[in-house]
């Protein structure tokens, strides 16, 4: 069975639209990684406007909204919207697909925030249109920055049992009984491809059916379509090199601007 025959965006937004999903995510936390680029970079999103892809429940909110002078927030799951907007009702929060940002017209934004890989939703055709709408958005000299699910973390593409750490919460969802159904479920959907990968990840008891790409040519991906690099960092916020080992890395970050433009 390839993995063309299911729609990965579509199966990801039914995983993520969610009631307690949304209200587990709305009681986290800013990663490590995303404290030191919204830190470094805050000169590029202070006082300016910022769209942030995939808002969910709001997580990124609260460290955005007292330093933006325009913010929004998009997403499709309704569950997570609902509790963005009752923990920050001040904000603007969209029902909007991601796929769907050119509807924001050209320059709109300064700042384009994509956390938890939201890119990772999509497949290798979808995600390069996102990216190009990404720059539509962007006014000259604007920057954007996200993550994304790393091909060459030591375990993308295993199974239930080759747990992310020892911590309990993880081998408790390494030999659960759901996760193996999941992950059964879905292994015949993922595929390696040269330049990327779909696998199915630990998410949700192995729920997640994910985007992979490795550093560089993720890279590249944003080169072809009119970025330059500006910094790489690691899940742990450590900031990286061109060619560093990111072996440990389940996510990698990067911060990029239009080329061409002004910083």
């Amino acid at each position: 069975m390839q993995g063309s025959a299911i729609d990965i965006a579509r199966h990801n937004a039914d995983l993520f639209d969610r009631t307690e999903i949304a209200e587990w995510y709305g009681e986290q936390s800013l990663f490590a990684s995303e404290a030191v680029i919204l830190e470094r970079f805050q000169h590029a999103y202070a006082g300016k406007r910022l769209l942030d892809l995939g808002v969910g429940s709001g997580r990124t909110t609260g460290a955005l909204l007292p330093d933006v002078a325009d913010y929004v927030g998009i997403d499709k799951a309704e569950a997570m919207l609902a509790v963005a907007r009752r923990r920050f009702p001040g904000a603007t929060f969209l029902d909007l697909d991601v796929r769907a940002i050119s509807e924001f017209g050209p320059g709109r934004f300064d700042f384009v925030l994509g956390a938890l890989a939201i890119l990772s939703a999509f497949d290798h055709a979808e995600r390069l249109a996102v990216i190009a709408s990404v720059r539509e958005v962007l006014a000259p000299g604007g920057v954007f920055a996200f993550s994304f699910h790393n091909r060459a973390w030591s375990r993308a593409g295993g199974m239930p049992l080759h747990a992310r750490s020892w911590h309990p919460r993880e081998i408790v969802n390494s030999v659960h009984p759901q996760s193996w159904i999941n992950y059964l479920r879905l292994r015949p959907f993922a595929r390696e491809e040269a330049d990327y990968a779909i696998h199915v990840d630990p998410a949700h008891r192995w729920s997640g059916l994910f985007y992979f790409i490795d550093l560089a040519t993720q890279e590249r991906q944003l080169e072809a379509a009119g970025f330059e690099i500006l910094a790489r960092f690691g899940e742990d916020g450590r900031p990286l090199a061109a060619g560093d080992d990111t072996s440990r890395d389940g996510l990698l970050n990067l911060v990029c601007k239009k080329a061409g433009t002004s910083h």
